[in-house]
């Protein structure tokens, strides 16, 4: 494992855009090619565009070092053009390099899904089933990579920058420690702006997050916290049961293919037709067909169920459900592997524009709400820190109940061989519980 590679293992640095896979996994790969990715696609957050305004030489100087540790010749900062002060910032740091540049998208959805924005960027298709790494690409967030940047001053990831937006009364951008329950961060932003009774949090963004509880913690890959209507579009598209799905699909699909003609993957020329799965599960085939397995395709950005479908119905849900099932049998994917794929010559005028999709959402009330960055100390009473904020194996507690840590202290390690992050304390204090999967430390 090269330098570089070997600090940001130490730090505990983890994708802070995605699902969280350890980033010295992707540093230890050979490229031509790294993109930063500022594409930030989910609606209403804002926690990308303020790191990229406030603290630009941070990633950029990140993008570097993950250029120097995968061997990279070409960086790639790829954003939004209307993120205007971003790109101010950014181009006043890169001016004058030969290795490095900016690549402006329009304001569109899921802008910020790898295959896609590899596409964009370098003109390469990922194939079906692969990764960014097969084009010799990696894609880093641009959170991931200040985060990388201090990992080479021996400093491990403690805080989660994120937006906290909807119903709450001083909607803003802060740094949040790892382990900070989501009610202290609603407290921070100034308390509920309506009926705690008819809100829901929703952590993450309004199309791929999740609805959370006021006990669940923010993680490393916490991208944002909202406070949206109970009765809202987004909360009851995210807690409708599968169940309900099913049968609605079946009584109600019309077969019209709206969900796969904007599908981004389907667009990408990858062989995943929503449409089709609805038609096979409708039909109650019980034998795995290459339609059905083609689940394991969907990104799950949730443009079918949530923008697509004039009827209001969920090929995700089904997609999601599929893979479940998959992964319980230990089904392996040697079936959808293609790379000769080609681009749909009507991708470009199949983009989904963000205002619509703010406006389909609900969401409309909430665009221009400004999210300032709040620079000053928020540290909690206590903190539960999860020993599993990543892909792979959690970390091994290396501390126990009654031990005095700093913030910044080692608390759990990757197990031996296995993929993993470090996990370290995001504040001073004593360490009050340990278990499998948490570790739980008090300010004192």
């Amino acid at each position: 494992m090269n330098r570089i590679a070997a600090k940001v293992r130490a730090a505990g640095v983890v994708g802070a855009g995605g699902a969280g896979f350890p980033t010295h996994v992707k540093l230890d790969s050979r490229v031509d090619t790294v993109i930063a990715n500022g594409a930030e696609c989910e609606p209403l957050l804002k926690a990308d565009q303020s790191l990229m305004v406030h603290r630009a030489a941070e990633v950029v100087e990140g993008l570097r070092l993950a250029m120097q540790a995968t061997g990279a010749a070409r960086g790639i900062i790829a954003l939004k053009r209307e993120y205007q002060d971003a790109v101010r910032s950014l181009t006043a740091r890169v001016q004058g390099s030969s290795d490095i540049s900016l690549h402006l998208m329009g304001s569109y959805y899921p802008a910020g899904d790898e295959f896609l924005l590899v596409y964009e960027a370098t003109g390469r298709l990922v194939p079906e089933g692969g990764i960014p790494l097969e084009v010799s690409v990696v894609v880093q967030n641009v959170g991931t990579l200040c985060n990388i940047a201090a990992a080479q001053q021996d400093v491990p990831v403690t805080h989660r920058l994120l937006t906290v937006t909807g119903e709450v009364k001083e909607p803003k951008t802060l740094a949040v420690p790892l382990g900070t329950s989501f009610e202290q961060v609603i407290a921070w932003a100034g308390g509920y702006a309506g009926s705690e009774e008819e809100l829901a949090l929703v952590a993450g963004g309004p199309m791929m997050g999740h609805v959370a509880s006021p006990d669940d913690v923010v993680t490393k890959t916490t991208s944002g916290l909202l406070a949206l209507p109970r009765q809202g579009p987004v909360v009851t598209w995210m807690t409708t049961p599968v169940g309900l799905a099913v049968r609605r699909g079946r009584s109600t699909c019309d077969q019209c293919r709206d969900c796969t003609d904007l599908c981004p993957r389907f667009l990408l020329g990858h062989d995943l037709r929503p449409h089709e799965i609805m038609r096979s599960i409708n039909y109650g085939l019980e034998w795995p067909t290459s339609i059905v397995t083609a689940a394991v395709l969907c990104c799950e950005c949730r443009l079918c169920e949530a923008y697509a479908c004039p009827l209001g119905l969920s090929p995700m849900q089904y997609y999601r459900e599929v893979k479940r099932q998959l992964a319980e049998q230990g089904w392996k994917n040697d079936v959808h592997r293609r790379s000769d794929l080609t681009v749909h010559t009507m991708r470009e005028f199949r983009r989904v524009p963000m205002h619509r999709l703010i406006d389909r959402l609900g969401l409309t009330a909430y665009r221009k709400i400004d999210v300032p960055l709040d620079k000053s100390d928020h540290t909690p009473e206590s903190v539960s820190i999860p020993l599993r904020q990543h892909i792979g194996a959690p970390g091994r507690p290396v501390v126990t109940v009654g031990d005095a840590v700093k913030a910044g202290d080692l608390v759990a390690e990757i197990p031996e061989q296995a993929l993993g992050a470090n996990v370290h304390a995001s504040i001073a204090g004593r360490v009050r519980q340990v278990t499998e999967q948490r570790v739980v430390i008090e300010r004192e």
